[in-house]
């Protein structure tokens, strides 16, 4: 197996995109699969107008990978270190042109080495591990007013129907724009054969996740389950339809994957003794 066969396209992992009602795509995504047990997937939601949100999300995608992909040490290490690096580029693309002015994205990476989702995240754009067993379950943080206004709902401070109205939100307390992030998720999981990732923009949450669970549950590969999301997403018919982006992992069965391990662990010791007999 070499470095391009650590996972399949279409079968265990896609990601695709629709504009929904809005005028321009502001949503961006990137996949890395160059090297064994190093996936990366990439999602970025931008804000600050059209010309703005577009850049922005554009600018985080190609900075986080890039700074990914040459970062060393552990992956949680690297994570973070793309996270500074893409909001430090952010806000200089932001300062060098006054019509980017407010310009910022929600941004969410993920790693998967084999064994483990690692993942770091900030902004509104949710990251989901559905399986059998657990049904759909959200793993990374909320970074809007929604989980606030919720819990004021849960302490009967306010109505749910006045929150789900609230002008506020949506709004983000914590984005990539340059200035020190607020607020970061940053954490992993195990993942074992079966399991799916969904990895989304908020346009997404126009389905419930009892339907995106029910879709999820289907033996499709990922490529037609995000095709199936983003067409249900479509027949909603919502003027007002958000950008929606969905990217999906479908984690294979591990004999494929310790396979591939050994065969790498076997190319490596080749390689450190042509190395040390010269």
């Amino acid at each position: 197996m070499n470095n391009k066969e650590f996972l399949t396209i279409n079968q265990e992992y896609a990601g695709d995109f629709i504009q929904g009602g809005r005028d321009c795509q502001e949503d961006d995504f990137g996949f890395d699969n160059s090297r064994p047990f190093d996936f990366l997937m990439v999602l970025a939601d931008g804000m600050g107008g059209h010309q703005g949100g577009a850049e922005a999300s554009r600018c985080a995608i190609k900075s986080f990978m890039n700074a990914y992909k040459i970062a060393k040490g552990s992956i949680a290490k690297r994570l973070k270190e793309a996270l500074e690096i893409t909001n430090q580029q952010v806000g200089i693309i932001a300062k060098s042109n006054p019509n980017l002015k407010g310009m910022g994205c929600t941004l969410v990476g993920v790693v998967f080495n084999g064994e483990q989702l690692e993942w770091i995240s900030v902004g509104d754009s949710p990251l989901w591990l559905y399986n059998d067993v657990r049904g759909l379950c959200r793993l990374n943080a909320d970074h809007s007013m929604k989980p606030i206004l919720d819990e004021q709902v849960h302490r009967g401070e306010m109505t749910q129907k006045a929150a789900a109205k609230h002008s506020l939100r949506n709004m983000l307390i914590s984005a990539i724009t340059g200035a020190p992030l607020k607020l970061i998720d940053h954490s992993s999981i195990k993942c074992y054969p079966g399991d799916r990732i969904l990895l989304a923009s908020d346009g997404l949450l126009t389905l419930s996740e009892q339907k995106i669970g029910k879709i999820l549950s289907q033996s499709l590969p990922s490529n037609k389950l995000v095709k199936h999301l983003l067409d249900t997403v479509k027949k909603k018919m919502n003027q007002n339809q958000d950008n929606t982006t969905v990217l999906v992992l479908k984690i294979p069965n591990n004999t494929l994957i310790n396979n591939a391990r050994k065969n790498n662990i076997f190319k490596r010791a080749i390689n450190y003794f042509k190395h040390t007999s010269v």
